[in-house]
């Protein structure tokens, strides 16, 4: 589902129209709402990339990954897993490297923000249903005293369905016990 997909199921569920002119006075809304659902399934379900990232002076700066690193999975050079320690500063130290410039990181990342109508979260399709449910259940609870219990089931229904989520799909490494102590 693009943006727009997902704003437009929204307001169907809300009962409001969709025309252009109901389009762009709810788009802002709701493009933060979505957002916000997407920022929270990615935590729930821990989507993984890939990259090639420079080693500088023996570490890598997670900031200028291309998406925002949550957690750093593993890092490689040379064909060989690296030891690396998390430091403070957004940095990953890289124990070990022989001179390598170049290294393999797979971290966990957020999704990029919505922002365009034609943008995708970034999430497998199972998730982008759930976004609308997010979306109209927060519109729900920010609506007057009457409105807002209808929200509850939204939320229920979200979080029921974010719970039937994996975290993995069944790749060969989601399965593998890792001693690194």
């Amino acid at each position: 589902m693009t943006l727009n997909d997902i704003i437009v199921s929204a307001l169907l569920e809300l009962d409001r129209g969709h025309d252009a002119q109901t389009l762009d006075l709810w788009r802002d809304k709701l493009t933060h709402f979505a957002n916000d659902a997407a920022a929270d399934l990615a935590y729930a379900i821990k989507p993984t990339r890939t990259q090639t990232a420079p080693i500088t002076d023996g570490a890598i700066d997670t900031t200028q990954l291309e998406r925002r690193c949550v957690k750093v999975i593993s890092v490689k050079a040379d064909g060989r897993e690296l030891e690396f320690a998390r430091l403070n500063t957004g940095k990953v130290a890289i124990e070990d490297a022989r001179g390598a410039v170049q290294a393999e990181i797979c971290y966990v990342f957020l999704p990029r923000e919505l922002s365009s109508a034609t943008d995708v979260p970034e999430l497998p399709e199972v998730c982008h249903a759930l976004i609308v449910t997010y979306a109209v259940g927060r519109e729900r609870a920010a609506g007057d005293v009457a409105v807002q219990r209808g929200g509850n089931i939204y939320f229920q229904m979200y979080e029921s369905g974010k719970r039937r989520l994996r975290a993995h799909l069944g790749a060969p490494g989601d399965f593998a016990l890792t001693n690194r102590w």
